[in-house]
């Protein structure tokens, strides 16, 4: 719609605006160009002043982008109400424009005139609003620097104002200052790339002032930084921006920091913030890891400062550790971060007060530093403020004095060693020192390892020079500097109350402290070496006398050299001396024993053990050697290889001279003497294989004679039992193979052509029960128990113990006691399957033969069968699960076969039945309720086929047959036979659909309907819901026969379904969701009401009709 432009005159002049000769109204005192009219603007405030003395970055940006306004919007933004006004309508541009150029007293005439000129073209109301648009975002910049954001809430009140009078709309107005936020930020970054604390500040009251959400902040802070990176990366290079020192590198980290700083302080979910500030990182190609640890560049050097402020005011109440804490929340200081400089400031001031400088960067003079007076209540202050633990403070002091008590440790070890001072002078200085050094007293154990590692640093450090060069002469010379070091350390260590082992403490290889650290463990080895041969080639009669072996000691103690290598160097050096003279004694011994001769000879060993301070395992060990050697000396004299009663006294007068434990002699005496009773053991099981009782005495004496201990004995006896038993196996598996496999079964088994086998009937394993118990095994398999069990092969352990009732009599009386007895479990040493004779499956076959012969057996055999079952299965190498399974399978086979064959000929189970599975289940060696188990299972199975067949051709007579016999055995069709839902529900359907369609079952027949849902184990729900099915089903193929009939005059065939229909819909309430048209709904009652009704009252008819109506949708 447009309006004349003579009514548009008279708009205009009724609104008796003053503006000057050029159409713009007198510009205010402010650097404002927006009209003092417009806004209401005040003339002069504090605080624009003050913006304006102190222009941040942005602001300057600001100026500039004010400066650059021109053209049109610069025209509306200074006439805003008269583009308001003229937005409403459709005029020409040239009086729109004449209208802001014209005094106010002509604008009538000029409006006119302005009409009569304008015929270059309209501008329509839309192109009016965006020239509007553009108009206020210049005058918001200029209201922001009018105003300033020092007092954001009415900042944002007038730029409330200033969007009304502009008529922009809020989401329009909202991306203006979006846009005027992101200038800012840019500015913020173009005229400063270091970042400044009140920047943060800034940039929360800009926000405010502008009214912005954090989505619109997120948004700005992106731009800024889209709009800064396109700029710069047209001058700079990718090396330039990844250079710290650069200034571009700088503008970018402060952008991000400027950014994670504004979402941080909005308040930002994490997810949120994750997105705004991965997508600002993506604007300089970094991930948001990257982007995080840039803004880490910049908090750091932040933080600081603050801290060095803090160091600075201590003492006074111009800081906390409430300052600090919202320091970091502010600069966004993270609690690793925080920590981190917190120990590093807590680091300077102590050095600071040791000497170091206001930095903690100076030289400090190990020898004179010290802390003032008054340094631990600075640094209590100081920890105080840094929210820092007293074990901080201790860690920074200690970690700074350490090297001053070093250099005085060193300088009094010195003395000492030199006599000049006594080590407990030199302690008493080194005392003085900690405490002047504020050093803690419970340091102790660190400053010893100082003055330990200070004083033996020095000497073995020669030791080790001379050592990589091969100077052992000189390596030797430092390493008794090293000894004489060590006592006076220990004095000292003495007068300091350290009473731990020196060696464990301060010569542990793993230790970092360890004073021998800088030595591999063969270089210690060597110098250990070095000092052992020069010790003995400096004696006269080279001999180890007692000074040359503390000497040793202190060297094996300081190179960390356990007793197995220096029993090992020892050898080296001693052992020809010691093995010539037990030797010699060893072949004496042999040659004529006495009594005499053994001490005599011992006092020459003693001589030469006392000489070279020889230790016993040196002697053991070569005595070792030599007592081998004599039983080869004396197996060659001995008569049939077996020692005399004189021969053994001199081997026990070996042992006693060698220092050996006969335990350790009978694996020696075995060596020599094993074969002489494994041949006794072989001669003694004969034919038979068994070692009959009056053998068993001669044997053992022959053991204790050849030296060979039991359980050695025992190892020969069981594998002489182990050759024996193998082809007793073999034979009984071959047995089994040959008779329960045809000739192809056993071909494949033993992966080679048998040939032709005239032995084999190819008959399957069908006999008793099913379980081809023909097979006659047995008596080979008791031959095999009785072989073991008369051998007294099996162990007996006991596993545990039970208590058990136990009648007594005492003084007459009788009384029950409880008494705990051992549980034993029987242990099979050797077995079929150990010994490689049977594999798994074959040891199952043989063990379910046995067990079905065991319970098949009639006469006197059966009992020892069953008896023998548990010990055939150990023997075979089963364990008792094994023989539990395979007992229970047999089980479930025979209960099968019984139950099956005893059902399907009598119906059901008698008492007879139920003796002899009763029997049976002794017999099997399972539990009662194993048993119970098995039968239901196999009644279970029948029943199941039983099922199946009458599911094939079904007839509510089977159904109802199957469900009541089912019952009277106590089974639920879907708990215990497992049979599914759907074909329960299907068993329902056949049952009661016949009874439905006659009418037999009735809305009345609530009896019959809930014997057959119990019966069925369904719920109410769930009897409900398939009848409802059933009812629908059916009536939705009556309903259709009925109205094809209707449709085609058929009242004669109509009713059966029709009477059915009226029945099933007193099941569902009337709602057998038929869908017919009404004219069709007429003409089937109008039918209904023609039946013979006979044989029903009155009431049931009308009851039926009203029914019929329900289900027709009748009234």
């Amino acid at each position: 719609m447009k309006y004349s432009s003579a009514a548009v005159t008279l708009v205009l002049a009724a609104t008796n605006w003053q503006a000057d000769g050029f159409g713009t109204l007198p510009l205010s005192s402010r650097s404002s160009f927006v009209p003092k009219a417009s806004f209401g603007v005040a003339q002069t405030t504090s605080s624009s002043l003050s913006m304006l003395v102190q222009s941040s970055g942005g602001m300057l940006e600001l100026e500039e982008l004010l400066d650059a306004d021109t053209g049109v919007t610069k025209t509306v933004r200074k006439s805003p109400l008269l583009w308001k006004i003229a937005s409403y309508a459709a005029i020409p541009a040239s009086a729109a424009l004449g209208f802001g150029m014209v005094p106010s007293s002509k604008m009538a005439a000029n409006a006119v005139g302005a009409v009569a000129t304008g015929v270059a073209g309209f501008i329509g109301r839309n192109k009016m609003t965006d020239v509007a648009g553009s108009a206020a975002k210049p005058a918001i910049v200029a209201l922001v620097i009018d105003y300033g954001i020092g007092e954001p809430a009415e900042t944002a009140e007038k730029l409330e104002e200033l969007r009304d009078e502009f008529s922009v709309h809020p989401d329009d107005f909202k991306a203006l200052c979006g846009d005027v936020y992101r200038k800012y930020l840019v500015g913020m970054v173009k005229f400063d790339n270091k970042p400044r604390s009140s920047e943060l500040t800034e940039l929360e009251n800009l926000k405010a002032a502008l009214s912005l959400d954090n989505l619109a902040v997120g948004e700005a802070h992106m731009g800024a930084a889209q709009d800064w990176f396109r700029e710069t990366c047209l001058f700079i290079t990718e090396d330039e921006l990844e250079d710290e020192d650069s200034p571009e590198r700088q503008a970018m980290n402060k952008i991000l920091y400027l950014t994670e700083r504004a979402l941080k302080q909005n308040a930002e979910t994490d997810g949120a913030f994750l997105y705004e500030m991965t997508r600002t990182a993506k604007v300089f190609n970094m991930t948001y890891y990257e982007a995080l640890e840039r803004v880490e560049e910049v908090v750091e050097p932040f933080y600081e400062r603050a801290l060095v402020s803090a160091r600075a005011k201590l003492g006074s109440d111009k800081v906390s550790a409430t300052m600090l804490e919202r320091a970091r929340a502010t600069l966004g200081v993270n609690d690793r971060m925080g920590f981190d400089l917190h120990e590093s400031a807590l680091n300077d001031e102590v050095r600071s007060l040791i000497g170091g400088g206001e930095d903690g960067e100076g030289e400090i003079d190990p020898k004179t530093a010290k802390f003032p007076e008054g340094t631990m209540e600075r640094l209590e202050q100081l920890r105080e403020i840094l929210a820092l633990s007293p074990e901080d403070v201790e860690y920074e002091i200690t970690s700074a004095a350490m090297p001053m008590f070093r250099a005085t440790a060193l300088e009094a070890m010195k003395e000492t060693v030199e006599g000049t001072i006594t080590p407990e002078e030199a302690w008493k200085q080194m005392d003085q020192r900690r405490k002047d050094l504020l050093i803690p007293e419970e340091k102790s154990d660190e400053l010893v390892s100082t003055v330990v590692v200070n004083a033996l640093g020095a000497p073995l450090e020669e030791v080790k020079k001379f050592v990589d060069v091969s100077n052992e002469g000189a390596a030797y010379d430092a390493m008794m500097d090293a000894i004489v070091a060590k006592e006076v350390v220990e004095k000292v260590l003495k007068s300091a109350g350290h009473t731990e082992d020196f060696y464990d403490t301060f010569c542990n290889p793993v230790r970092r402290q360890s004073v021998n650290g800088m030595f591999t463990d063969s270089e210690r080895a060597k110098v250990y070496d070095i000092v052992v041969r020069r010790a003995i080639a400096s004696t006269d009669e080279g001999k180890l006398t007692d000074e040359l072996d503390a000497k040793m000691q202190i060297v094996k103690g300081i190179m960390a050299i356990d007793d197995v290598a220096a029993e090992g160097q020892a050898t080296k050096s001693f052992g020809p001396k010691l093995f010539n003279v037990m030797e010699r004694a060893m072949k004496e011994i042999m040659d004529d024993f006495t009594p005499a001769l053994l001490e005599t000879l011992t006092a020459e060993v003693e001589q030469v053990v006392d000489d070279f301070k020889i230790s016993d395992r040196m002697i053991a060990q070569n005595g070792r050697s030599l007592y081998g050697k004599a039983l080869q000396i004396l197996k060659a004299k001995a008569p049939g290889g077996i020692p005399t009663k004189e021969q053994n006294e001199a081997l026990a007068g070996l042992q006693e001279l060698f220092r050996l434990d006969p335990k350790e002699a009978t694996p020696m005496h075995m060596t020599a003497f094993g074969n002489v009773y494994k041949k006794s053991l072989e001669e003694a099981m004969a034919i038979t294989g068994i070692i009959r009782p009056e053998y068993r005495q001669p044997l053992n004496d022959l053991r204790e004679r050849l030296g060979v201990s039991e359980q050695q004995a025992n190892e020969l006896f069981l594998s002489g039992v182990k050759q024996r038993m193998i082809p007793m196996v073999e034979w009984i598996v071959s047995e089994m193979e040959r008779t329960a496999f045809t000739q192809k079964q056993l071909a494949d088994r033993r992966q080679k052509d048998l040939g032709e086998d005239y032995f084999q009937s190819g008959k399957g394993a069908d006999g008793t029960l099913g379980l081809g118990a023909e097979i006659n095994v047995l008596g080979d398999i008791m031959n095999l128990i009785d072989f073991y069990v008369e051998n007294d092969i099996s162990e007996k352990q006991q596993i545990d113990t039970k208590k058990i009732e136990k009648t007594i009599e005492e003084d007459g009386e009788k009384k029950v006691v409880e008494e705990e007895v051992p549980i034993y479990e029987t242990l099979y040493p050797i077995t079929a399957l150990e010994t490689g004779a049977v594999d798994q499956q074959m040891a199952e076959v043989l063990y379910r033969q046995f067990v079905v012969g065991s319970f098949t057996t009639q006469g006197p055999n059966a009992v020892r069968y069953e008896n023998s079952r548990a010990t055939f299965g150990g023997i075979l190498g089963l364990d008792s699960k094994k023989m539990e399974e395979i007992g229970s399978t047999i089980g479930n086979t025979v209960y099968d076969n019984y139950v099956g064959q005893s059902m399907r000929t009598k119906g059901a189970l008698d008492q007879q039945d139920m003796m002899f599975l009763a029997n049976l289940q002794g017999k099997l060696g399972l539990t009662a309720e194993q048993g119970e188990g098995m039968m239901l299972d196999a009644q279970k199975k029948i029943l199941l086929e039983e099922l199946e067949v009458a599911m094939t051709s079904p007839t509510p007579e089977t159904v109802r047959a199957f469900r009541e016999k089912l019952n009277s055995m106590g089974l639920e069709l879907q708990k215990d036979m497992g049979v599914s839902k759907g074909r329960i529900t299907r068993m329902f359907e056949i049952e009661v659909t016949p009874g439905l369609e006659s009418g037999e079952l009735t809305v009345d027949s609530g009896d019959v309907f809930s014997e057959i849902q119990e019966s069925l184990g369904f719920s109410d729900e769930e009897a409900e819901k398939a009848l409802e099915n059933i009812v629908l089903q059916k009536s939705n193929r009556d309903f259709e026969k009925v109205a094809k009939d209707a449709r085609r005059g058929r009242t004669n065939e109509m009713v059966g379904p029709l009477t059915r229909l009226v029945r099933y819909g007193a099941f569902v309430g009337g709602d057998l969701q038929i869908e017919i048209e009404e004219k069709i709904g007429r003409q089937i009652f109008n039918a209904y009401e023609s039946f013979d009704f006979s044989g029903l009252s009155e009431d049931e008819i009308e009851e039926n009709k009203d029914m019929l109506k329900t289900l027709l949708s009748l009234s």
